[in-house]
């Protein structure tokens, strides 16, 4: 971003400090397998499902029934879209510059090479939280994180149906337990109901923060830390997800909001000079940062 005084300021999504990393051995790319029954369940399939969800950058890899592909959407996978775009989609800001507090658009959080991170409102924001901003000095921001949780169980689905469309849908243990934890996930009434998945909690996941590392939809990988080969695949070229899981009695705490208290400064203006990757010319508009 080009701003009116000073140097221009420069963000991404990878997050500051130091990550763990493992080369990664592509294998196979997996072409769509379109099954007559659900692979989940046994009904009879009748949606086309994405694999990964195509926010992710799935596209139509298999079928499975409706009451599979909708509730997931509906329950799980907005957690996986946050924690993929590191973003926060419940969030608002209070000072006493405006009275009450105001809810924001989704955040997406981005870092400074230099550490410092960023917010930039996706969509539409209760006009006050403009006014809050512009006027500077303590304001409080409460968010709610994504849920651990309902992330990996959207992903244990992506890799499940991975698994089927390679080899044919698996019988036996511990094939029955996955399905299991995936049926009761659909069964929920709500994302409050989706219950803890130690299954899901104890796959192997890494993202590639950079360019995606292949156009394919999914590919069968093989992981290579120093511990070992771990196979899995390949999700949408940047998320990988291991074909097995430490069966670990793990837990997670229901996410709960997290409050930061900022210390705004004056307003400045400046206008986006580059945004990679490329996005159409319409998405690109000028912006003001507090």
């Amino acid at each position: 971003m080009n701003r009116a005084s000073g140097p221009p300021l420069d963000f991404g999504i990878e997050p500051p400090g130091p990550t763990a990393t493992a080369p990664l051995r592509p294998i196979k790319v997996l072409r769509p397998c379109m099954f007559d029954d659900c692979p989940i369940c046994g009904e009879p399939a009748t949606t086309e499902e994405h694999v990964p969800p195509q926010r992710l950058g799935g596209t139509k890899m298999t079928r499975t029934c409706a009451a599979c592909n909708h509730s997931f959407g509906a329950l799980v996978e907005a957690d996986l879209v946050d924690w993929f775009d590191d973003a926060w989609s419940t969030s608002s800001f209070q000072s006493d510059a405006v009275t009450g507090r105001r809810q924001t658009s989704r955040l997406l959080r981005r870092w400074t090479p230099d550490g410092k991170f960023v917010f930039l409102p996706e969509g539409s924001s209760d006009p006050a939280v403009a006014e809050i901003l512009a006027a500077g000095g303590d304001v409080t921001l409460e968010v709610t994180p994504p849920d651990q949780n309902r992330c990996r169980l959207a992903l244990l689905k992506s890799m499940y149906l991975a698994l089927c469309i390679k080899v044919g849908v698996p019988e036996g243990e511990p094939a029955d337990r996955l399905r299991a934890e995936l049926l009761a996930v659909r069964d929920a009434k709500r994302k409050a109901d989706v219950p803890v998945s130690p299954l899901a909690l104890g796959l192997t996941v890494l993202r590639q923060w950079g360019d995606p590392i292949t156009e394919e939809s999914v590919v069968l990988a093989e992981l290579q830390p120093e511990t070992g080969p771990v196979l899995g695949f390949l999700l949408a070229g940047r998320v990988f997800v291991s074909a097995s899981s430490s069966w670990s009695e793990a837990t997670t705490a229901p996410t709960g909001r997290l409050v930061y208290q900022l210390q705004v400064g004056a307003p400045v203006s400046g206008e986006v000079a580059s945004v990679h990757p490329e996005p159409p010319p319409q998405q690109v508009r000028r912006r003001r940062q507090a």
